[in-house]
């Protein structure tokens, strides 16, 4: 296109997604320069107060901790916006936690700060909800397992949330809730790192590992802010409203979450992958183990608050996990089946003949080679066997017709096979064919290959006129006194060379040869070559 001026211009639908991908480009700088100024004022902020050591401060302090923790969830959104499937549905998940556990905060925030009474039923929902749905992001949809065992590990979550409610919000322990509080948030913090961490090991896509690596650093930062801001400094240090050891869960969430905003697009340039990877068994069960040992260790605690919730609570669980475990091995059992049928399929393409279904060389060898092991001194004979002027036919009536007269040989052949106990057909290479005859004597095997010349050349064949139809087949028949004396290749030499001499005899015919040492053989291989390069 060239303007007025005649200079070229620029089309308009190629310079709107230009222009589209530039305002892209600058209001992701400009988010990323938000973010950056938003962490860093949120963590000095949060410096600020904390060496205060009062009420306010704490409020402060617990409203910090909600905006970094929606900073994270928002962050993870954008994880979530690329991911495909169920790695999409783990990352909204863990978004939807960090969410829940930052509005956690703001009841604190307003008892604290703004001198409001506390909220503790917004805030036991929010916590609980959040701890629900990391665990959901970790166990569910685990390595592929099937729905019952999914459907047993909400079960052993929901069981999770009841004992963790109990514990640390019941009216039962208000007044022992700070130490329990404290104890079990660790446990369960510990526990997320630990099940996310080595989680990886038994990720059912690269994807999955990538979300899996992600979370565990996610835990792993959640489970060092707990320790600082409960054990060093609520329980060691005895401060009652706010430290500076606070500040170190704030400045590694915010840490984190500019990590994620600024990595954001390497992970839009990776495509999903398939499911690449197939875990153990043991792999597979031990994420859901870990919750089950949680949630046993819970109920032990339970038992000096509330005897009959604590019993249901450990049957239950004991019962899920012995469930979830026969699910499981059942599951894997499946598998193996699978596995072992997927096997045989290849197995047997690997040595059958795709067109005809029969054997192929690798078949023929192997089955010799058991005779040899099992046949001890009796003879066998071997069948080799070409169609006449194969390729002649094959150029003037198409290869379909070729293909037929191909099929209709090596069901022959498998007739003829399965009518004595021993035999193997394979198919060599072309139009080349092989019978193997264990026991059987030379007379026998030249009658054999008799009926099978005359029967094959009873067929007709779809080829125009009738007379085009027709083929026939030339029969080399080599046999030898012991299966154990000579090796396969002598034995199809000295087939070949008699199926060469059955050729410049006039083809359509039966010729007869002994298996000789393999000083002897080559010559008639070499020249049956020759014969086949000129059309058979």
């Amino acid at each position: 296109m060239r303007d007025f001026s005649g200079s070229k211009a620029v089309e308009p639908a190629r310079l709107g997604p230009a222009i589209t991908t530039e305002r892209s480009r600058k209001a992701r700088t400009h988010l990323l320069v938000l973010a950056t100024m938003a962490a860093v004022l949120d963590g000095s902020v949060h410096a600020t107060f904390a060496y205060q050591n009062t009420p306010r401060a704490a409020g402060m302090g617990y409203l910090c901790d909600a905006v970094v923790l929606i900073g994270c969830a928002l962050a993870l959104w954008t994880r979530a916006r690329t991911a495909q499937g169920v790695v999409r549905i783990r990352w909204w998940l863990v978004a939807g936690g960090a969410l829940a556990e930052g509005l956690g905060y703001l009841p604190s925030f307003a008892e604290g700060f703004l001198n409001y009474g506390a909220a503790r039923q917004f805030q036991t929902a929010c916590f609980n909800a959040s701890e629900a749905l990391f665990l959901l992001a970790v166990l569910l949809f685990f390595a592929g397992v099937t729905r019952p065992v999914v459907i047993v590990d909400v079960l052993q979550t929901l069981v999770f949330v009841v004992l963790r409610f109990n514990l640390a919000y019941s009216p039962y322990t208000r007044d022992h809730f700070t130490h329990i509080h404290l104890v079990v948030g660790q446990l369960v913090a510990a526990t997320l790192f630990v099940v996310a961490a080595v989680g990886r090991l038994g990720a059912a896509s690269r994807e999955e590992v990538k979300l899996l690596r992600t979370l565990s650093w996610f835990f792993g930062l959640r489970l060092i802010a707990f320790l600082a801001a409960d054990q060093v400094s609520y329980i060691w240090l005895h401060h009652r409203d706010c430290s500076e050891w606070d500040v170190v869960g704030t400045t590694l969430f915010a840490g984190f979450a500019l990590y994620l905003l600024y990595s954001q697009d390497s992970v839009k340039g990776e495509a999903a992958e398939a499911a690449a990877l197939r875990p153990s068994l043991a792999v597979r069960s031990l994420m859901p183990s870990l919750l089950a040992l949680v949630n046993l260790m819970l109920g032990l605690f339970l038992l000096r608050i509330s005897m009959p919730l604590a019993a249901v609570a450990i049957a239950v669980t004991v019962v899920s996990y012995v469930v979830r475990t026969v699910l499981l091995h059942a599951q894997a059992a499946r598998e193996r089946a699978e596995l072992q049928s997927r096997n045989e399929q290849l197995e047997g393409l690997a040595i059958r003949d795709p067109l005809t279904g029969i054997g192929n060389r690798r078949s023929l060898a192997g089955v010799y080679k058991q005779l040899q092991s099992v046949a001890g001194e009796s003879g066998l004979s071997l069948l080799l066997m070409d169609i006449d002027s194969f390729k002649k036919a094959n150029d003037c009536h198409g290869h379909l017709f070729g293909d037929e007269v191909l099929v209709a040989l090596g069901r022959e052949l498998e007739s003829l096979a399965a009518g004595m106990t021993g035999s193997h057909c394979a198919r060599l290479g072309g139009d080349e064919f092989a019978l193997l005859l264990p026991g059987a004597t030379a007379e026998e095997a030249s009658t054999l290959a008799e009926r099978l010349r005359a029967r094959f050349g009873e067929h007709r064949f779809r080829a125009g006129e009738m007379d085009k139809g027709r083929v026939s087949l030339s029969i080399g028949v080599a046999w030898q006194g012991a299966a154990r004396e000579l090796p396969l290749e002598t034995l199809v030499c000295s087939a070949d060379e008699a199926l060469y001499r059955a050729k410049l005899l006039g083809r359509d015919r039966v010729e007869m040869a002994e298996a000789r040492d393999p000083e002897d053989g080559g010559a008639g291989m070499e020249l049956h070559f020759e014969l086949q390069h000129t059309g058979g």
